[in-house]
């Protein structure tokens, strides 16, 4: 009887959905035609083997987290493109190849209004990104007073989490060097050059490198720094450099984690910086509007247990692009 009156009582009730379909992240090929969209680009390399760092299988990082990022839900309004890999072909007798075309794709997708995300391999993929988005800032150029125009120095700005600096000097291409490289060529271009490491382990980079990296003028914060207790200062570095700089670089080398939620990374290490801290720490560098160019690095799939360094790229991504 009670039954029946709870049948009377909602029949005309409209009956409400009880599922939401929510809408997957739909990567398309990337093509000149494009409209303003996020644009993927792989890039094969995996230079870290030559030099003893990391282990093998760094270069098929790129198709790991391609793998995962379609499943996910989309986090933005833009169009996602794949622009496919770049890779050393049979002509090609080093990676300075594969890096001139990054950088020639990377710069013609600046130009057209791209914002893009460069997936590796070893983290000499940041070589080509820094060049590309060195030269895109300084074609830049402003009106004066007297309506003349003038080219405006550019400063670009790179923020790099890493366990590792990046900045051993080398004369030819080599692991640890990306960095070093990108300061190279600011001052062959007679361009500033200003870098913010954060998560550096004191650990994994000599005394040496330290004093490197202060005569070289960057700044950093250790792994133990970046922590929930000391985020106002971190938040005081972070805005002290964004202030600093016209447009950022931001490289996140995967080896910033702990091994225990990045066992896929290159570099694997029992400490690092939690993942809620670098979230916080992304969402707060995108805010400010100036980053123009990401690079995904170190992702080593062979060693990548139930691919979850490849999901955790893929939430970074996604986090990434909801403030593009």
């Amino acid at each position: 009887m009670l039954v029946d009156q709870l049948k009377k009582l909602f029949k005309n009730e409209p009956q409400k959905p009880m599922l939401y379909h929510r809408k997957h992240t739909l990567i398309r090929p990337y093509t000149q035609q494009c409209q303003r969209g996020i644009m993927l680009v792989g890039v094969i390399s995996d230079l870290s083997l030559d030099w003893g760092r990391g282990l093998q299988g760094a270069k098929e990082g790129p198709a790991s987290i391609r793998r995962i990022l379609p499943r996910t839900h989309s986090q933005t309004k833009l169009p996602f493109y794949d622009a496919g890999d770049i890779e050393q072909s049979v002509n090609d007798h080093s990676f300075a190849a594969v890096s001139h075309r990054q950088h020639q794709l990377l710069l013609r997708s600046l130009r057209d209004g791209h914002f893009p995300v460069v997936l590796g391999g070893g983290h000499e993929i940041s070589i080509a990104s820094y060049q590309a988005l060195s030269d895109f800032s300084a074609e830049a150029i402003t009106i004066t007073e007297d309506q003349q125009p003038q080219l405006i120095p550019p400063r670009v700005g790179v923020i790099n989490f890493d366990a590792h600096f990046e900045l051993r000097p080398s004369l030819s291409l080599r692991s640890g060097s990306a960095f070093h490289a990108a300061w190279c060529y600011s001052k062959d271009q007679q361009r500033s050059f200003d870098f913010l490491g954060l998560g550096i382990c004191d650990h994994a980079n000599s005394q040496a490198m330290f004093k490197l990296a202060e005569d070289l003028g960057c700044q950093w914060l250790l792994d133990h720094q970046m922590t929930t207790r000391n985020k106002k200062q971190v938040q005081e570095q972070l805005d002290s450099f964004i202030d600093s700089v016209d447009c950022i670089q931001l490289s996140i080398d995967l080896d910033v984690f702990s091994s225990s939620i990045a066992p896929g990374a290159n570099m694997t290490r029992m400490h690092g910086v939690s993942l809620s801290m670098v979230e916080w720490a992304i969402k707060h560098i995108m805010a400010s509007g100036k980053v123009k160019i990401v690079d995904i690095a170190e992702l080593n799939p062979e060693y990548d247990y139930d691919n979850q360094t490849a999901k955790l790229a893929t939430k970074l991504i996604q986090t990434i692009v909801h403030f593009v």
